[in-house]
């Protein structure tokens, strides 16, 4: 048994068809069904369930499968740690995160990153919190920044660690020109504006008054679901609608006087982890950018005190 069996292995698991799984690998179909049945024979066990047009893996292949990609995983680590011990600086970063965390939380990680990793190359994924885990869990990603309120009781807690960063306050942001700018200590029934929220997992959605949850239970809170802090904040700047983000992003949103904010009486705070595949081996440019995001998250909740929030009703 060897490497290359098992990236052989891998492959026809995942693609279901000794064509695709060969051209793939760059190889002959009759090379890659000798090198499935060579690692059977080593195995002991039957992996596929073949016939003239599908390829069915057995549960042996189902149960090793994970152990197969953690080899393989291990294998590339050990490699990018070989070349790291030559170059520490070099190799490259697959994140993948929610909405909230991406401004500031990633935006100024990666900055900071890129000053002292200017070699190491960055993707950074944006999207829904259950299809990046399962991406990580895919390999596709190397670590995945996001709500974890559920995490907990989610099919992913077995296959994923989750490391818990520091909260920061949320804000309510608002044009200038909104009639809210003039209610400064006037309580204030939020639940009768129009909001924009970034999309956020299923019960992770913010709770401002009781009128918002019976809101949110007949299907229309939020009147506009975006995709990003940055789209709902240009419908805040046009006075569309209301909006919330991480108190460090609404100061800088409104530090051109177009933008205004408040943070309520009640405590409303971002609740990110970080997650990562257990039993993947961190290479050394992984476990840098890791220790980057845990310091600036650190910095972003140790801001000077929370601004002072304005009285709104029903207890927020």
């Amino acid at each position: 048994m060897d490497l290359r069996q098992l990236r052989h292995f891998q492959a026809l698991y995942r693609l279901r068809s000794f064509a695709r799984a060969a051209d793939e690998m760059a190889m002959s179909q009759p090379a890659l069904s000798r090198s499935i049945q060579n690692l059977e024979r080593a195995l002991d066990c039957r992996l596929f369930d073949r016939t003239t047009h599908t390829v069915t893996p057995t549960e042996a292949a189902r149960r090793l499968i994970h152990q197969a990609e953690t080899v393989i995983a291990a294998a590339a680590a050990l490699k990018e740690d070989a070349a790291g011990l030559k170059a520490s600086s070099q190799g490259t970063v697959r994140v993948g995160c929610g909405a909230y965390p991406l401004q500031p939380l990633l935006t100024e990680t990666v900055t900071a990153f890129a000053h002292s990793h200017p070699l190491v190359h960055l993707t950074l994924t944006s999207g829904d919190t259950t299809p990046l885990l399962q991406r990580l869990l895919d390999r596709e990603l190397d670590l995945v920044v996001c709500d974890r309120r559920r995490f907990d009781a989610s099919r992913f807690a077995e296959d994923i660690l989750m490391l818990a960063l520091p909260t920061e306050p949320l804000a309510v942001v608002f044009s200038a020109e909104h009639e809210i700018a003039a209610m400064q200590g006037e309580a204030i029934d939020f639940s009768a504006y129009p909001w924009a929220l970034p999309r956020v997992p299923a019960g992770g959605e913010p709770d401002f008054t009781p009128a918002s949850v019976a809101m949110r239970a007949g299907g229309a809170f939020p009147q506009f679901q975006l995709q990003s802090t940055a789209a709902c904040l240009d419908l805040a700047r046009s006075g569309t609608a209301l909006t919330l983000v991480p108190l460090s992003l609404a100061r800088r949103a409104a530090a051109d006087g177009r933008l205004r904010y408040l943070t309520a009486d009640r405590h409303l705070s971002t609740n990110d982890g970080v997650h990562l595949l257990k039993g993947r081996s961190q290479t050394p440019i992984m476990r840098a950018f890791v220790k980057e995001l845990r310091s600036t998250a650190r910095r972003l909740a140790q801001q000077p005190g929370r601004d002072a929030g304005w009285p709104v009703t029903g207890g927020a």
